[in-house]
């Protein structure tokens, strides 16, 4: 799969998941636009693609403020003269929290985030694409797009059962103009956060419990999941739900209710 003379966007990408994803996709010949609020990660990813021999423009912008995103459309069809693939990946998780613990504030900010922000992210790229004839969006949702989260509280299950939405709705619009819009839902993934918030013997009793295939996803996987979806591979394949995550949501794993709720009394 090769994305020579495409162009991306990745938003949240100086780190995590999303750096995964750009590194990815930079390999496969794709010019990066990477996108984040950090400008010293956007930098750092920029050069390592720039290193690995792909093109790359590091750019900050924030996913729930309009103006910047249509400046950041603006910025990468003049540095790469074209747009051709987006893909959401900003996110945020709060502290977990039962729901009547749960404040407005904390509901209205990863909302925001999570979903208002893949809408501004679509509308500032969808009139690009449309004169073009072509485009790619990806939404990273997460298995609790398809159920609840694990680790998060219900603004977390709300806002990537939102996305599924979105997804769906957006390509059935999109159709038209031979733009497809996906979505990739990771289980857990193996990131430098995760490593930092648990020791191996946590992860490993985790992945024994919940996942077949025995151990979480790595960014790598996520992110040639994401090429794919973004690829000629899949021009058939629009308003869809590709979930990431070893066979967790097969659902043969130990109840884990007395496990989410001490862990939400305990982050309160």
């Amino acid at each position: 799969m090769e994305l020579k003379d495409k162009v991306a966007i990745v938003t949240g990408s100086g780190r995590g998941i999303g750096e995964g994803i750009a590194r990815v996709l930079g390999r496969a010949g794709a010019a990066i636009v990477v996108m984040d609020m950090n400008p010293k990660n956007a930098e750092s990813v920029a050069e390592a693609i720039t290193k690995e021999g792909g093109r790359a423009l590091p750019l900050v912008a924030n996913v729930t403020q309009e103006d910047t995103l249509e400046k950041m459309v603006q910025e990468t069809v003049k540095q790469f003269g074209t747009l051709d693939i987006l893909v959401n990946n900003a996110g945020i998780e709060s502290s977990p929290k039962l729901l009547t613990d749960l404040t407005k504030a904390q509901w209205d900010k990863v909302i925001a985030v999570n979903l208002t922000g893949v809408f501004l992210c679509c509308k500032a790229v969808i009139p690009t694409m449309i004169a073009k004839g072509k485009g790619r969006i990806v939404n990273i949702g997460s298995i609790a797009s398809l159920r609840m989260t694990f680790f998060g509280s219900a603004e977390y299950t709300a806002s990537k059962h939102g996305v599924v939405g979105l997804t769906q709705h957006l390509a059935w619009e999109l159709a038209d103009h031979n733009i497809t819009v996906n979505t990739v839902c990771p289980g857990g993934v193996l990131t430098p956060l995760m490593e930092m918030g648990t020791n191996r013997e946590m992860r490993e009793r985790l992945t024994k419990r919940l996942v077949p295939l025995g151990r979480f996803c790595t960014i790598e996987e996520i992110g040639r999941a994401v090429l794919f979806l973004a690829s000629d591979q899949s021009d058939m394949i629009t308003g869809q739900n590709l979930a990431v995550d070893g066979g967790l949501l097969t659902g043969y794993g130990e109840d884990l209710r007395a496990f989410i709720r001490e862990r939400m009394k305990a982050a309160a």
